[in-house]
């Protein structure tokens, strides 16, 4: 495998999309409970895009393997220097390193960009052994465990909150 790391382009949102409908449907990683419409993610790309956040995709001969991202953590002006990132690799791609060189890209491109203080992973408690592991591994530190805070698939699911300053 020949990984690359790019910025993400308008011909890579069809993949990408289809990675991130996998998490909803198939994992507790992502907390939405329905898939979402194209329309949807291109708007939420589009918005990264215009709030000049970094948004990645790892490129195995073109195809697209992973994506990584930073969104606001909320709306509210306090936190306006605080960012909610996301990673998640094609299912048929795991435990070959792909989400810890994206995170780690991700934040390296954070580093860049003034407004980036602080980046917040925010965990599904099911299955999330891999995702903390490349969190430590890029330096993340648990800082919260929000107690069956989310519910999915008639399951309650626990937030693991991990920070990373900038």
């Amino acid at each position: 495998m020949k990984l690359k790391i790019i910025k993400i382009t308008k011909k890579h949102i069809k993949e990408a999309h289809q990675i991130y409908n996998y998490y909803i449907k198939n994992s507790y990683s992502n907390f939405e409970e329905k898939i979402i419409s194209h329309k949807t993610f291109y708007d939420n790309y589009k918005k990264i895009y215009l709030n000049k956040l970094p948004y990645l995709v790892a490129l195995d001969k073109n195809k697209v393997v992973g994506i990584a991202y930073l969104n606001k953590f909320r709306e509210k002006s306090g936190y306006r220097y605080t960012f909610e990132n996301t990673v998640y690799v094609h299912k048929e791609y795991l435990n070959k390193g792909i989400g810890s060189k994206l995170l780690k890209e991700l934040i390296n491109i954070s580093k860049r960009n003034k407004n980036i203080k602080k980046i917040i992973a925010v965990i599904g408690g099911i299955d999330s052994t891999g995702s903390i592991k490349i969190h430590k591994k890029n330096g993340f530190q648990k800082v919260a465990i929000f107690k069956k805070i989310g519910f999915k698939n008639g399951k309650w699911i626990d937030a693991i909150f991990m920070q990373k300053n900038i």
